[in-house]
C-alpha cells in the first residue's frame, strides 16, 4: 500500500495538494486577496463584503498580469468575457486559479531574483 503525503490550505482547509510547495503558493495567494479586500473596503465605503472579497481574488489570481500592466504593458491583460462565453464549469475554474496562482508566484521569483 502507498503512502501519500498530502498539505492542506492553511487558509482555504477544503483544500489539499500533494506538493508543499503548491499549498504555500495557494496560500500566499489566499493571503494576498485578503490584504487587497481589506485595503479596498478601507478605500472604497460603499463596497460590499463580497464585492471586496471577489475582487480581492481577482487581483491575486491576476498579479503577474496586472504587473506588467503597471509597467506599461496594459495589452497583456486578460479580456473581460463576453455573453457568448459559459461559466458553467466551476471546478475546471478553480483548478485555472491555483494553475495561475502557481505561476505568478514563479513569476515573482523569477522577478525579486533578477
Amino acid at each position: 500500500m502507498a503512502v501519500v503525503t498530502l498539505y492542506q490550505s492553511d487558509r482555504d482547509l477544503s483544500k489539499t495538494f500533494t506538493d508543499k510547495k503548491d499549498a504555500d503558493v495557494y496560500d500566499k495567494m489566499l493571503e494576498l486577496a485578503k490584504n487587497v479586500s481589506s485595503w479596498m473596503q478601507r478605500n472604497v465605503p460603499d463596497l460590499s463584503d463580497d464585492q471586496s472579497q471577489q475582487l480581492g481574488t481577482l487581483v491575486a489570481q491576476n498579479k503577474s498580469e496586472l504587473i506588467k500592466a503597471f509597467k506599461g504593458k496594459s495589452a497583456l491583460l486578460p479580456k473581460a468575457p463576453t455573453e457568448n462565453d459559459t461559466d458553467t464549469d466551476s471546478e475546471s475554474q478553480s483548478e485555472e486559479a491555483t494553475v495561475n496562482a502557481e505561476a505568478e508566484a514563479n513569476d515573482t521569483t523569477i522577478a525579486l531574483n533578477e
